[in-house]
């Protein structure tokens, strides 16, 4: 029986008879996984990936807001560019854009409804396609459809196996490795580094973020063995100079014998600096293709996007008595990162709004969180992947943590921090995407009422 899809509604339905690995436990692993069905349907829609230039970065920890550094600087250059992330803070449409602006319902509409054409052409339909691989494919049909220069696609899991890894991109970025996903792709860094090393094309620039040793062995291996050229961020390209005043920070960065000086951003983390660089090494490699850039590389405008760069959910600030920080780390580099930056930024108590899926390494996570917090309150965000608040407690109390307590719903545990934080202090919600989505609008409430 034939699909319709006319609405968003009718998206949602059909991709809720999809399996949907970001929010289930486990999912599928190295073993059972392969790219052979995007490539099939890739096939019927004629390919609609190659129709435009992309970029690829993978990476534990910040390689959304790598993408969104590189997409905007492509963008000040003159380029219509398409970006892809995931999963979404809020709504489905937030994880494809085109020039900054997520896109339409009924330009999603017009880019989901081919691709159920093209499933539903087969016999018997597709009923093994998941979720993320239909996302997937509706974002490259409609960066088609939109007739973008230039796509940067984030990967979704891995790199390796990530229905993102049929493009053919210009560079490849790895941002910084951790421990994180290890049923899908491994329990060391080595085996982790190795999924995210196989975006790695040959002949095509790699730009490693990652601090790791044994991380950065693995991808230069794999870069030799492609003949890929490789740039090592504090070998060959770096960040020389920052500071922080404030809720803000400036930094200089010196990236293939240019340098970028004094650049501005609404951010206090150190390490959206670092992730900055990386874009900005990105482009520096895209700016040599040639016939790519409709002019030469204008770098004030590139230093005016990164100023720029929306980043929401990542440790976004919301102003008010006291401060609230929305943050999505989910893993123990990203969590322990932001602890750093809340204790550096805070004036007063820091108390922490808490989910954690149970696949995570619980346990290096909430270490962090019992080391930096004044107090926190372990919370459900709605997914068949949580921990259960109680066990979140229990574990960082185990730590040393201070002040823990669970509540049932996440908007009255925002409410408990933001009393138990007090006018001087910060609220921080952090450990989930989830519940860093569910909570935005009310953070924003929150800085608007005061």
């Amino acid at each position: 029986m034939s699909t319709s899809i006319n609405t968003l509604q009718d998206i949602t339905g059909f991709l809720a008879r999809h399996t949907d690995y970001e929010r289930q436990q486990g999912g599928r692993t190295r073993d059972i996984f392969d790219l052979e069905r995007m490539n099939e349907v890739l096939n019927r829609l004629a390919r609609p990936e190659l129709a435009y230039a992309t970029a690829h970065i993978a990476g534990t920890k910040g390689k959304g807001s790598t993408a969104r550094f590189l997409a905007a600087m492509l963008q000040s250059q003159g380029l219509k560019v398409g970006l892809f992330t995931s999963p979404h803070l809020e709504r489905l449409t937030q994880r494809i854009e085109i020039n900054g602006e997520e896109i339409t319902e009924k330009a999603l509409v017009e880019a989901f409804r081919p691709v159920v054409e093209a499933l539903e052409s087969e016999k018997g339909g597709a009923p093994d396609v998941t979720f993320f691989e239909l996302l997937t494919l509706a974002a490259m049909v409609a960066f088609r459809q939109a007739a973008i220069d230039i796509a940067v696609f984030e990967v979704g899991l891995g790199g390796r196996l990530d229905s993102t890894n049929v493009i053919s991109p210009l560079v490849c970025i790895i941002t910084e490795i951790g421990i994180d996903h290890t049923k899908q792709l491994g329990d060391t860094i080595a085996e982790i580094a190795r999924e995210k090393a196989g975006i790695i094309k040959p002949g095509v620039p790699v730009v490693c973020g990652a601090s790791d040793t044994e991380a950065q062995k693995i991808i230069a291996l794999t870069a030799r063995d492609s003949e890929a050229p490789l740039l090592v961020f504090g070998r060959d390209y770096h960040l020389r100079y920052f500071s922080r005043e404030g809720r803000e920070i400036t930094f200089t960065s010196d990236v293939r014998g240019h340098r970028y000086e004094k650049i501005h951003l609404r951010h206090p983390g150190r390490f959206m600096a670092e992730n900055a660089t990386h874009a900005l090494c990105a482009l520096e490699i895209l700016a040599s293709e040639p016939d790519l850039l409709p002019e030469l590389l204008d770098r004030e405008r590139a230093i005016d996007a990164i100023a720029r760069t929306e980043l929401p959910g990542r440790f976004e600030v919301f102003e008010g008595r006291p401060l609230l920080v929305i943050d999505s780390s989910h893993n123990e580099v990203s969590i322990k990162a932001a602890m750093q930056t809340a204790r550096a930024l805070a004036k007063g108590p820091i108390v922490c709004v808490t989910g954690i899926a149970a696949d995570k390494d619980i346990e290096a996570c909430l270490k962090h969180v019992a080391a930096a917090a004044d107090g926190a309150i372990f919370t459900h965000y709605y997914s068949p992947r949580e921990s259960q608040p109680i066990e979140l407690l229990r574990i960082y109390e185990k730590f040393g943590g201070k002040n823990g307590s669970t509540e049932e719903h996440p908007e009255a545990a925002l409410e408990e921090a933001i009393q138990q934080a007090g006018e001087e202090g910060m609220v921080l919600v952090t450990g989930s995407v989830y519940l860093a989505g569910l909570l935005r609008a009310a953070a924003a409430e929150h800085a608007e009422s005061q």
